[in-house]
This record gives structure tokens, sequence and C-alpha cells, in this order.
């Protein structure tokens, strides 16, 4: 191969190497974005605005401020700023799909402790009719043994 051959090679594959970068950088949603869309999910649910508020007001205030130091013209802090709103818009989702996952878990052991209840009158009900039985059969042995006379 002559050098104009592995040059325009690696022209090409340098080419094809921005080309991927740039696509998967687009295909990429950035911080804000994404902390964004969290922030309006969470607003839809009236549970996850109670149980992870702290972590709902922190997300907004660092997006807030954000766009301050953006307006200042500090682009590296601002896009800092919407890395830490990313950060707890995620921790409130995550602090939302506990609760969502406590609240289950109260009520499959509700019906556990129901079931087991259940269970023991039931078992219980079982031993009082094999005892029953029993004495009963006890009572017929006793009668064959006197000779069937009651």
């Amino acid at each position: 191969m002559n050098r104009r051959k592995i040059a325009l090679l690696k022209g090409a594959f340098i080419c094809l190497l921005v080309v991927a970068a740039a696509e998967a950088a687009l295909a990429t949603p950035d911080a804000r974005s994404q902390a964004s869309a969290i922030l309006a999910d969470l607003a839809k649910k009236p549970d996850a605005q109670r149980v992870a508020s702290e972590s709902i007001a922190k997300a907004k205030n660092a997006l807030r401020r954000a766009d301050q130091l953006r307006a200042a013209g500090d682009q590296k802090r601002g896009a800092m700023q919407e890395e830490t709103a990313l950060e707890w818009a995620t921790a409130a989702e995550l602090v939302d799909k506990t609760a969502q996952a406590e609240k289950k878990l109260a009520a499959l052991q509700t019906r556990t402790t129901e079931l087991e209840t259940k269970v023991f009158r039931a078992q219980a009900l079982v031993e009082q009719s094999v005892a029953r039985r029993a004495r009963a059969e006890e009572a017929v042995r006793n009668l064959d043994a006197k000779g069937g006379k009651p």
C-alpha cells in the first residue's frame, strides 16, 4: 500500500469515529432535561411530593442556581449544578419508589397475618375434630367391650 491509501484510510476511520461520537452525544439527553423530566413525573404523584419533598426542593434549587450561573457566563459550574439537580431528582425518584414498595410490603404483611390467623384457626378445628373422633371411637370400643349394651 502506498502512503496515500494509508492516509485516506486513517482519515475515513477518524471521520467514522467523529460521527459515532457525535451520534452518541446527541442520543444522550443532558442532565438538565433528565432532571426536569424526573421532576415533572414526580409532580404528577401527590405521594411522591409528600415523601420526597426535600429532595425535590433541592433538585429545583440546583436547577435554579444552574440557570443563574449560566446567565452569569459560568457554563462549567452551571453544568455541574445541572448534574447535582439530576442526582437530587434521581434520589427523589428512588425515595418515591421505596415508599411505594414499603406500602406494598405493609399490605402484603397484613394479608399474610390474616392468612396465618385463618390457618391457625383451621388447624385448631382439625385438631378438635380429630379429638372428637378419637373420643367417639373410644366410646364405641367401650360399648363393644361391654357387650353392645348402652
